[in-house]
């Protein structure tokens, strides 16, 4: 297939799609209601074949594993298979994240020959990607020829179908099908319970859950009995919220437990004049305006109102590092019993200072303070010549990255890898020279298709095939020594 000539006519779709776009907000006033949805019913179709022709495309990419032990070498296998960095690919191909992604080359491989039937419906735009998702869900576990009976029984009245009951008609075939293979995988899937957390609306962290149902209908009886209460109680709670509160007292209910917070509070950090040091504490500068949180009362006060004591107590660090002549502060402790800011928790969302607060009356919280450039936020930073970086330098990358820094990947900068964004010894163990990696985006990385570059703020950029790059932010910037010499 001649890719060129590939590329200009997905550019003119895409081309002419954007002109209909355009008119249709320029003249869409002009539209009845009726003559608006039918459009918007045409348009769907068009999404749907798009939809089928990029599973398609992800599909024939997928198919080619790609290995570095002993050697880069490539093996291509037939349509079905998906190499484990395909999701990757994918999602630097597309801009969209890892799960979103993966899951489009997933689909484009399994329609490939246990869903030929169904395939076709999508790519002719006769059925939406959500139903086709269902369908293959639907289906997971069974084995080829079993999916193409459900592919046969399922594909003359797929286009049709109350898409509500889509899920339910193939799970039905499919039991009557193969009801031996349902019920194996049923059991398998039991191993696969898991929770998983992700950042929701500031101040917000959103969960989910898959757990067996047995067990997930006990949980929500219990939920929903402890909210009824919280409801009787309380009359100004909703629904909604008095089951997230009976969760969360349930789930904290007679548990020990501790949890490890980095706080950014910013502050100078120009070397303090000679009256201002004492031993190896620094002084901290506030303005009356800013807001103190007491970690013991949850109360939140202006610094301004402080006793003469507590603003003296809270405008002192600690624990300044000397390189080169020069103070360099990555670390702090601020006056026990306050916390001074809200932070962002890699994975989880923003935590506002009072509610902060209170979570440290609930949890026994231990709290390290990560000391930012007053103006500008940043971090300072640390060299050594040795492969392996001093915990120093290992906990500076891991508080600027916040993550792994791959497009689209939110997992925890504690739990990845220090990678050599240039291999040592020709890269530094310093925090320029360092980037934070999944162990899956750290194998992705040494296949060489995509390259990093780090810049000295921490920003990097992926360098792909085809000049294609993709770029990163850190959760903290450092400052670039060619500003701040």
């Amino acid at each position: 297939m001649d890719t060129e000539t590939l590329s200009r006519r997905i550019a003119s779709l895409r081309e002419e799609c954007a002109r209909l776009g355009r008119e249709l907000v320029e003249g869409g006033h002009s539209l009845s209601s009726e003559e608006a949805f039918a459009l918007a019913g045409e348009l769907q179709g068009v999404v749907n074949a798009a939809e089928g022709a990029t599973a398609v495309a992800g599909a024939w990419g997928a198919r080619v594993e790609t290995t570095v032990r002993s050697g880069s070498w490539e093996r291509v296998h037939p349509v079905g298979f998906v190499d484990a960095m395909a999701s990757t690919r994918m999602s630097l191909a597309t801009g969209l994240t890892e799960g979103v992604a993966g899951r489009k080359a997933a689909l484009g491989a399994a329609l490939g020959e246990r869903f030929p039937r169904v395939r076709e419906l999508l790519v002719a735009g006769e059925v939406a990607v959500v139903n086709v998702h269902k369908v293959v869900d639907a289906c997971a576990g069974l084995d080829v020829a079993a999916c193409v009976r459900v592919d046969a029984d399922l594909a003359p009245r797929l286009a049709g179908m109350d898409p509500a009951r889509v899920a339910g008609e193939a799970r039905r075939v499919a039991t009557r099908v193969a009801a031996d293979q349902v019920a194996a995988h049923v059991a398998r899937t039991r191993k696969g319970r898991r929770v998983e957390v992700c950042p929701g609306e500031d101040g917000l962290t959103e969960w989910f859950a898959s757990l067996p149902t047995a067990t997930s209908s006990a949980m929500w009886a219990a939920v929903e009995e402890l909210a009824g209460d919280y409801r009787q109680s309380d009359g100004a709670l909703s629904v909604p919220e008095s089951r997230a509160d009976a969760l969360a007292d349930l789930v904290l209910r007679n548990v020990k437990v501790s949890a490890q917070v980095t706080l950014g509070v910013p502050v100078v950090t120009d070397r303090p004049a000679p009256e201002e040091q004492c031993g190896t504490r620094f002084r901290m500068e506030w303005d009356d305006d800013e807001t103190v949180i007491d970690a013991v009362t949850g109360l939140e006060t202006r610094y301004g109102d402080l006793d003469a004591a507590s603003r003296e107590a809270l405008s002192w660090l600690e624990e300044p590092a000397e390189l080169d002549g020069d103070l360099t502060y990555t670390q702090a402790v601020v006056s026990p019993g306050y916390a001074v800011s809200g932070t962002q928790l890699p994975g989880l969302g923003w935590v506002d200072p009072a509610t902060l607060a209170n979570l440290l009356k609930v949890l026994p919280f231990e709290v390290a303070r990560a000391v930012l450039e007053a103006d500008t936020g940043t971090l300072a930073s640390l060299t050594t010549g040795a492969y392996k970086p001093p915990t120093a330098i290992s906990e500076f990358v891991k508080t600027r990255d916040g993550t792994c820094r791959m497009w689209g990947c939110t997992r925890p900068a504690a739990s990845c890898d220090l990678d050599h964004v240039r291999p040592w010894p020709v890269g530094h163990t310093t925090p320029i020279g360092l980037e934070d990696l999944c162990r899956r985006h750290h194998r992705f990385k040494q296949q060489g298709r995509w390259r990093p570059h780090l810049d000295p703020d921490g920003t990097v950029t992926w360098h792909g095939p085809d000049g294609a790059t993709r770029t990163t932010e850190p959760q903290h910037r450092v400052p670039n020594p060619l500003d701040h010499p």
